[in-house]
Formats: C-alpha cells, structure tokens, sequence
C-alpha cells in the first residue's frame, strides 16, 4: 500500500511538471512575436503576384496608379505586397444589387428631403 501511494505521488509530480511545461509553452505562444519586416520585391515579383505583365505594371506606375516605391537615384522599382494586397483590396466595386440598393436609398432620402422641403414651406405660408 505504501508503494502504491508513492507511485501515486510520483505521478502527481510528472503530472504537474508536465503542466508546468505545458503552461510555459503556451505562454510563449500567447506572446506577441516582433514582426518580421517585409522584404522589398521587384517588377516580375508583382506582375506574378497581379497575374498581369510586367509592361502592365510599369504602366501602372507611370499613371501613379500602383503602390510603389523608388529611392532616389537608385532607379529601381521597389513594391512590397502588404501595400499591393491592400491596394487590390481597395478596388473592390460593387455589384449591381449593391447597386440598386444605394440608388433606392438615395432616391428615399431625395423624396424624403423634398416633403420635408414642401411641408415647411406651407407651414410658412399658413404663417
């Protein structure tokens, strides 16, 4: 009996440790890591990446309609896709359904504005 009540306490002991071990390693996980900072790609990484031609994305940045980046006397385009993702993101247009709501609720608040527009300038000549 003695030594199944150590066995059992031993047990309990591992048990804890690995607990312990458990909890560290999660607290690790839980702590935010230092960023690792972006890499700089080129034109052919970009056009990969926008499933477009190179001479398409050298379009796009004459027309400064692309995020980029081009140190000074270097001459060299520089784009990172953080910038590139949020600029793709950006672009979104909307649906025809999307669409026809906007158009119903602008059209809504016109006749709504007019009413109240009416309803005051009779309340004015009643006056």
């Amino acid at each position: 009996m003695i030594l199944d009540l150590q066995k059992l306490q031993n047990e309990v002991s591992e048990t804890r440790q690995l607990v312990q071990s458990i909890r560290e390693y999660l607290d690790q996980l839980a702590k935010p890591s230092t960023p690792i900072e972006e890499r700089p790609v080129r034109v052919k990484e970009v056009a990969a990446f926008l499933n477009k031609t190179e001479a398409t994305v050298y379009g796009l940045v004459y027309e400064k309609k692309i995020p980029h980046h081009k140190p000074d006397g270097t001459g060299n385009l520089y784009f990172f896709l953080s910038e590139l993702s949020e600029w793709v993101k950006n672009g979104r247009k909307a649906t025809n359904g999307e669409l026809e709501e906007q158009a119903r609720q602008h059209i809504a608040t016109r006749l709504d504005r007019r009413k109240q527009s009416k309803s005051r300038k009779e309340g004015y000549k009643a006056a």
